[in-house]
Parts: C-alpha cells; sequence; structure tokens
C-alpha cells in the first residue's frame, strides 16, 4: 500500500479541537514544577496534533526508545497475522518450534498464541536473564514454571518475544518488515530501529525506537476500529476491539493504573472505555475513544505513576468541549511555555586549567564488570550483541571543549563535551546501538570532574565523577538517572509475586534475593599508564 494522501497530521491550536490553551500550559507547569522529567508529549484530537512539547535537548526529529510500549507493536503485528489465516489465538506455541521440544517440560506444549498475549504464561523468567550472545527461544522453552500456564497474570516480556518470533517463523520476515507494507508505508513512517536477537528477530517485548509523531500515526487507528482518520482500513478491526479490550485481571498494586485489567499487551484504564499502551519510565500513549484524543508521552522518570496521577488530574477534563474560540493571547503563552522547557541542567563551573594540564591526553586503564556501560543497564541486560565492561578512558582538553573517549570491550568512541554549560553532540556506537550523545561536564569544588552524557534516544543520563588521586589512580562514581535500583522496584511490582515491602530498601533487597541481580550500576577505579 502507498503512502496515504492524508497520511500526515495538520498541525493546529488547541482552541479549534475545543481544548483550552491555558489547560495544555497548566499540565505542563505542574510537570515543571514536580520536576517529573517528562521528555516529550504529542496531543492529538479529531485526526489534528494541537499541542506538542519536547524538553530540549529531546526533539521531534529523534526517536526515543518505547522499553515496553513495544509490546502494543508486536500485538498489531499479530493482529495482521491472525486476520491473514497465518496464526489462530488457541494454535499451540511448541508447534512453531519443533526443533525445541524438550521431554523435561512438557507443560511447555500447553502454552497457547493467547496466554503469551494475556501475560497469562506463568513462565519463571525475566529482564535480568543473561541475553547476551544466547538463544533466546531456547532460553524461553527451558524456563521453569512459577505456576501451570494460565494460572494467573504474570507481567513476562519474553512472552512478547516469543510472539514476535512467531511473527518471523510464520511470515519469514521480522515484526518491522511484515508491517511496513501494512502499517509504516502507508504512513509515511520510516522503518525504525529495534534490536533483534542472533536471527534478526526483534525483540518485541522491548527494544524499539519511534518519534513521537510516527507513534501518533501507528497508534492513531486504535481510536477508530483501525481506521486513519475514519477512512482507510488499516489495523483489522476485529482485533481493535479485542487488543483493547479487558482479556485478563492483572496484578493488584498500590499503583493507580495497572490494576483496571489486560487486553492482548494493552492496558485498561481507570475510566472507561479508555487504554493505554505502556513502557518502563512513562512511556505512554493514551487512548480515549470517547473523546476522540490520544496523548503520547515519552519520559525518563522512575516513578512514572507520578507522572500518571498528573496526566489523570488534567485529562480527560481538558476535552470537556467540542469548540471554543480561539485566544492568542493563551495560545502564545502556551507556545512559549512549550518552547523553554529543557531537561535539567546541571551546574556549570569554572574550569581547572592546572588539573586539565595533568590529565590531558593520557590513558586511563580500568578494570570493570559487565554492567558499566555508558548506556543504562535497562538497555544493555536485553541486548543480545552487549557493550559494557569499560576497560579505558582519555581526556582531551581543547580551548573550547573536551574530547572524551572510551572503550567498553572492542567498542570505542570519543565524544564532544561542552565545559560552558553548552552541549557537545556526537554520535556514539556500541554494538547495534547508534545514539547521539549530548554532553556537559564541569569541574567541583572538590577537585573532581563531572561528566554528563545524554543519548538522547534513551530515557537516561549517565553521571560519571571522577576523583584524580596523587598515585595515578582514578575513583570513577558512577550514576545513572532514572538510577538503576528503580528498575529492581519495577520488576518487582510486575513479578506476579504478592510480596509486601516495608520500605524501598527492603523492596530493592527483595528484588535482588528474587531475581540474583547486581545491586548498583558499580563504581569502579581506574590507573593513568602513562
Amino acid at each position: 500500500m502507498k503512502k496515504l494522501k492524508d497520511a500526515e497530521f495538520e498541525h493546529t491550536t488547541p482552541e479549534s479541537v475545543g481544548v483550552k490553551s491555558s489547560s495544555v500550559k497548566a499540565f505542563i507547569d505542574e510537570i515543571n514544577a514536580k520536576g517529573l522529567n517528562v521528555h516529550s508529549f504529542t496531543m492529538v484530537r479529531h485526526g489534528k496534533i494541537f499541542a506538542q512539547c519536547f524538553w530540549a535537548p529531546y526533539n521531534r526529529e529523534t526517536p526515543h526508545v518505547l522499553y515496553s510500549m513495544s509490546k502494543s507493536v508486536t500485538s498489531t503485528a499479530i493482529g495482521f497475522c491472525v486476520s491473514e489465516g497465518l496464526i489462530s489465538l488457541d494454535d499451540k506455541i511448541s508447534k512453531f518450534f519443533p526443533e525445541y521440544k524438550s521431554a523435561k517440560l512438557p507443560v511447555n506444549n500447553n502454552l497457547t498464541v493467547r496466554m503469551l498475549l494475556t501475560m497469562r504464561s506463568d513462565k519463571l523468567i525475566t529482564v535480568f536473564e543473561n541475553k547476551g550472545g544466547t538463544d533466546w527461544i531456547k532460553n524461553y522453552f527451558h524456563a521453569p514454571f512459577l505456576a501451570p500456564p494460565d494460572t494467573k497474570f504474570n507481567y513476562i516480556s519474553e512472552n512478547t518475544y516469543m510472539l514476535s518470533a512467531i511473527v518471523s517463523r510464520v511470515t519469514g520476515m521480522n515484526v518491522i518488515d511484515y508491517l511496513y507494507p501494512r502499517l509504516l508505508e502507508p504512513l509515511g513512517i520510516e522503518k525504525p530501529f529495534w534490536e533483534t536477537d542472533k536471527n534478526g528477530v526483534c525483540a518485541g517485548g522491548w527494544g524499539l525506537y519511534m518519534k513521537s509523531e510516527d507513534l501518533a500515526k501507528f497508534f492513531y487507528p486504535y481510536l477508530h476500529e483501525g481506521k486513519y482518520k475514519d477512512s482507510t482500513q488499516l489495523i483489522p478491526e476485529f482485533w481493535v476491539k479485542e487488543a483493547t479490550a479487558k482479556q485478563t485481571e492483572s496484578v493488584a498494586d498500590s499503583y493507580i493504573d495497572n490494576v483496571n485489567g489486560y487486553g492482548f499487551q494493552f492496558w485498561r484504564n481507570p475510566i472507561a472505555n479508555s487504554y493505554r499502551a505502556d513502557g518502563l519510565y512513562g512511556q505512554r500513549c493514551f487512548f480515549l475513544p470517547d473523546y476522540d484524543a490520544m496523548i503520547v508521552m515519552n519520559c525518563g522518570h522512575a516513578q512514572d505513576y507520578e507522572v500518571m496521577k498528573v496526566f489523570w488530574k488534567h485529562f480527560p477534563s481538558a476535552f470537556e468541549y467540542e469548540a471554543l474560540e480561539e485566544n492568542e493571547k493563551d495560545y502564545a503563552e502556551l507556545r512559549k511555555t512549550a518552547e523553554a522547557c529543557s531537561v535539567k541542567q546541571p551546574i556549570i563551573h569554572p574550569r581547572n586549567y592546572e588539573a586539565e594540564k595533568r590529565i590531558n591526553n593520557r590513558t586511563i586503564e580500568c578494570k570493570t564488570s559487565e554492567f558499566v556501560s555508558v548506556v543504562s543497564i535497562s538497555v544493555t541486560q536485553m541486548l543480545y550483541n552487549k557493550p559494557g565492561k569499560i576497560n579505558m578512558m582519555r581526556f582531551n582538553f581543547t580551548d573550547d571543549n573536551l574530547l572524551f573517549t572510551w572503550r567498553e570491550k572492542e567498542y570505542e568512541n570519543t565524544i564532544e563535551v561542552g565545559l560552558n554549560g553548552e552541549y557537545g553532540i556526537s554520535p556514539m556506537r556500541l554494538g547495534d546501538l547508534n545514539y547521539t550523545a549530548y554532553s556537559k561536564a564541569s569541574w567541583q569544588s572538590d577537585g573532581s570532574l563531572k561528566l554528563w552524557i545524554r543519548p538522547i534516544q534513551t530515557a537516561h543520563v549517565r553521571i560519571f565523577t571522577f576523583y584524580f588521586n596523587s598515585d595515578n589512580t582514578v575513583k570513577i562514581i558512577n550514576e545513572m538517572d532514572p538510577k538503576f535500583k528503580d528498575l529492581a522496584v519495577y520488576s518487582v511490582v510486575f513479578s506476579g509475586h504478592e510480596i509486601v515491602f516495608k520500605s524501598t530498601e527492603e523492596l530493592i533487597k527483595g528484588a535482588v534475593d528474587l531475581f540474583g541481580i547486581p545491586l548498583i550500576e558499580p563504581d569502579f577505579t581506574g590507573r593513568f599508564t602513562d
């Protein structure tokens, strides 16, 4: 199918679609006042984008990691496969992978496509299983069970990977290539990057990167029974109905939005006839069919339920109107507010030229673990080709900036780092990952050098603090925002284990005990070799 004539969204004012500019501004103001680390949003009503905001350096031209929002894209591919008669929801998944049959776990033969879609496989496999260089299908079939299949809801990303692998088996294509002529090409969406296993099978449950507006176009047909702008049928109508309906009870936790049921890789919302695609650290697409509205959000906030509380405070009440007079003053204030948004900025201190001269162009050899990378462990842990294990660093200071070089395994990068408060902007590559690093550095009052590296396709910023000792050793404090411990909290919440923790510390310890994960992304040391 060729690109649709009306594939692109028209951009308009909030008032033209019955929303007050002041309501959108109030939402942005509260996000900023509470420091909730939202990266962007795109708001659509009546087939038009009426508001967008990007917190610099995030921008409309750069894809953003989706984490588990990827699952809803995989679900869409399954819908096409069912519509084309390639699979049935009650198919046993073992029939697609006969070479992986095992006498040790015959219960695998009871697993169905439907159980994967509804997170009711009851497999005991977690995001902390080693994905590096392993056979992911084999790992899945060899993983034990928490309970017999279809006993209860148990949120497992590997269920969705298996759905992606099924798409590849029955179509001969990975999910992106399969979706391209059916959905991406008609909507004018370039093929996005999706992390894969060794055979090029898309990760399915994670690892997809897309632009905010492309996501809005991709998901928009779900508002209209699969039609795009009420005309061309793009997604099978039956799938939109079934995938977004409540198919199973979900987790029983204290968070406001996770207790309303789960469809086929879509979550039900706390208000009637509303659902969402959902990902770690606040990746969201909210669907509000009764208001003909949807909102795509990308964030880097660990306690993402805090973002959702603010969202539900302002929406859908902002959609009470169908028509409003234009308000140029309020619209100008909204535009001014949105254009001024940026992520939290570090404090920049004067340069320490004497220290720079001592360490300039000298090589630091480091001994680290596989968990030490410029990229967050929430990304690297789920990769087939894993970076990590930083083993070398070097600083080259110039009149205007810093060139920072580091090596992880065999992957070496040099990026430009701003020293005057401005970002240095550089490409970086780690394995299959191509990112754009926005980086700053500043000397601190205690003589340390702090370095911020933000690969803006991710939800994170890496922060290294270097302490240069007189014996040629270097101590490196290794931080990530959002912090690694927040991933442990997330995993316990969705693990299917009914555990009550009295404190955050106890919750983190519980995650360590359950999954055998490292407590933190560790600090490390290095030594100048010249």
